[in-house]
């Protein structure tokens, strides 16, 4: 008899797996009758199964290197040549021939299957039939994984993965000398093993049986003895985190970015800062059993608010319709009331953000302060979030994909006050439907592209008279008060004026006003306590004489000239004239100051400064030069 079912395995020490051998064979390969011993002879092994087909160790080596490098050419022919260099390492003695020969006879009668290897003019020729070598079922396996996988199969991704794996029996090809060959076959199937590991704990994280404990060690082992594939990284996050142990879940994440940035200086990929997400919303402060705490940042809303109606619906429409811009920019002169309308309208959408309110002052022009940089704004919305600090990526783009990440799922409301630059905002953008951002800026930040704009201008005489009456309790005040137009109708102003008139019930509205129209500057009492419409204008006029860029330093050097000239209204033409200065630049001046809010352009080209700007203006014109950071004369090109 024959055996039947004759199977061939690399996954490992090259081996055979059949019946039972023939009366007569040789077990285990020990010598056939008659055939001496050979000197590299192992000794025989145990006869064991696998999956219940018996198993047929092949113990020569010289045999197995025979065996080895057939079936690496299955089906075609192997040359004499190829064979001596294989079994000799390249310097075959004068008995290679001959001794090859005896080789490949006890080969055969291993096989003990007739025409399964012949031998052709220039070498020999090993038949194996689909599925009887194990590196093609191994392959099978793969492709029935991955296409169960593109399914969301997880299921049979586990079983086919379990399959796979199961065939392993150490290294392929283990035991044989590099002159074998195989080298590409080992690499593949390797790395073939690893990626099959990636599968099968994904489709376990995916199933979620109660044995995810039991993935850790072997998770844990993996990550160990490849410190930089992220997957076994990532994984082990995730069995840990969904197991109860975060803490430890997030120490995982930390080694893996710190060795990431230190060998490679790079930051994780997606899949690892999605599952830090996941590890994050679970390990975060928890209120009571309700999960993830909703952050409720929002200052409180303005005690005394009046006016706005039309902008209020603009910006609600803008941030809650089917076709809503996600971000809207609030803009305007110093004083205006951009982040008073900002937290009106957000207090107004609370019910809308479910997901809570994030509040964050950007500090473009709070006096005595540098606006935020970027890393410290993703730093700062990152740890109002619950993010340890030690877990907040260090670099702004990994920052800011993971500040999205959290956000995401939520409907959060976002106001960012006192932007400086559409650059300063961007990367605090999140990406998910349900999020919202109100922008405030003196600036209408046109390079933030989707984003809705209302720039802002001074109130009406109506909604002016209103805010004083409401904020100083004297109910006469009315639209044709001479406070109304000496404020400029700002709302610091009439708040600052409001305020005098409270704290002093004897000063009546009359009396102010005079003081204010004989006053040598209306900035002097236009400041009260923490308000102040000189230093919400200095903010502005301080960051344009500081800056390294001619054209801000320029601008501040034009405003000067425009309070030392009183002009109610310029245009580059005539003020270039006037002040001797090339047009194009005072051009490029006049349209900074309007970005920053200082002058309105009216008509195209045509400037008018706020009326408490001229004032502020004349000011600075009546400085000796010294104490103007850009002097009086534009510097030269």
């Amino acid at each position: 008899m024959t055996r039947r079912g004759l199977r061939f395995g690399l996954l490992g020490t090259p081996v055979l797996y059949g019946g039972e051998p023939t009366s007569g064979e040789p077990a285990h390969g020990e010598p056939a009758h008659g055939e001496p011993t050979p000197a590299d002879a192992a000794p025989p092994h145990t006869p064991c199964t696998r999956n219940g087909t018996p198993l047929l160790p092949v113990t020569s080596p010289k045999l197995r290197t025979l065996l080895a490098v057939l079936l690496l050419d299955a089906g075609r022919v192997v040359s004499v040549e190829v064979l001596k260099d294989a079994l000799w390492g390249g310097e075959p003695p004068v008995s290679a021939l001959p001794s090859l020969h005896n080789h490949v006879a006890r080969l055969r009668r291993l096989l003990d299957e007739p025409g399964r290897l012949l031998t052709v003019p220039t070498g020999y020729v090993l038949r194996v039939d689909d599925g009887e070598l194990d590196v093609q079922v191994f392959d099978a396996h793969i492709s029935a994984a991955r296409a169960a996988r593109a399914e969301g199969d997880w299921a049979r991704v586990r079983r086919e993965c379990r399959a796979a794996l199961g065939l392993w029996r150490g290294s392929p090809l283990g035991g044989l000398a590099p002159e074998v060959g195989g080298y590409a076959l080992v690499r593949r199937m390797e790395e073939a093993r690893l990626l099959l590991h990636e599968w099968r704990y994904d489709a376990e994280l995916a199933l979620g049986d109660d044995g995810l404990a039991d993935l850790v060690p072997e998770l844990s082992a993996l990550a160990a003895e490849h410190p930089l594939r992220e997957a076994y990284h990532r994984q082990l996050m995730l069995a840990l985190h969904r197991t109860g142990r975060q803490a430890e879940a997030l120490v995982v994440h930390r080694d893996l970015r710190a060795r990431l940035a230190d060998e490679l200086g790079v930051e994780p990929g997606r899949p690892v800062r999605e599952a830090h997400v996941e590890v994050l919303r679970g390990s975060g402060t928890r209120d009571g059993a309700s999960g993830w705490v909703r952050p409720a940042q929002l200052p409180p809303a303005p005690a005394h608010f009046v006016g706005r109606a039309d902008v209020r619906e603009g910006i609600v429409r803008a941030l809650s319709g089917t076709d809503a811009a996600g971000a809207v920019v609030l803009s305007g002169t110093a004083g205006v009331g951009k982040s008073a309308l900002a937290l009106q309208v957000a207090h107004a959408l609370e019910e809308r953000f479910s997901g809570g309110q994030l509040h964050l002052n950007l500090r473009a022009t709070e006096p005595g302060s540098a606006p935020l940089t970027v890393e410290e704004a993703l730093t700062s919305l990152l740890r109002d979030l619950g993010v340890p600090f030690r877990d907040v990526p260090g670099h702004p783009d990994a920052a800011s994909a993971l500040l999205r990440s959290l956000l995401a799922p939520t409907r959060t409301l976002l106001v960012l006050d006192d932007a400086a630059s559409a650059a300063q905002v961007r990367p605090l953008l999140p990406a998910g439907p349900g999020c919202g951002v109100v922008v405030t800026s003196r600036s209408p930040l046109t390079a933030l592209d989707g984003a809705a704009r209302f720039p802002l201008r001074p109130l009406s005489d109506e909604e002016s008279a209103a805010l004083l009456r409401s904020a100083s309790g004297r109910d006469d005040i009315t639209a044709r008060h001479p406070l109304v137009a000496l404020t400029g109708r700002l709302p610091l102003a009439l708040r600052v004026v409001a305020a005098r008139l409270a704290a002093r019930r004897a000063l009546t509205p009359e009396a102010l006003a005079t003081q204010l129209a004989a006053a040598d500057s209306r900035l002097d009492l236009l400041d009260y306590d923490d308000l102040g419409v000189r230093r919400s204008l200095d903010a502005a006029f301080d960051a344009l004489t500081a800056s390294d860029r001619r054209t801000d330093q320029d601008a501040a050097l034009v405003l000067r000239h425009i309070g030392a000239l009183d002009l109610p209204c310029c245009d580059a033409r005539s003020l270039a004239r006037l002040t001797g200065v090339d047009e194009a630049r005072v051009e490029a001046a006049l349209e900074r100051l309007a970005d920053v809010a200082l002058l309105e352009e009216t008509a195209y080209g045509r400037f008018e400064p706020y009326d408490l700007v001229r004032d502020y203006a004349r000011e600075r014109a009546a400085e000796p030069c010294a104490q103007s950071p850009s002097g009086c004369h534009f510097a030269s090109a």
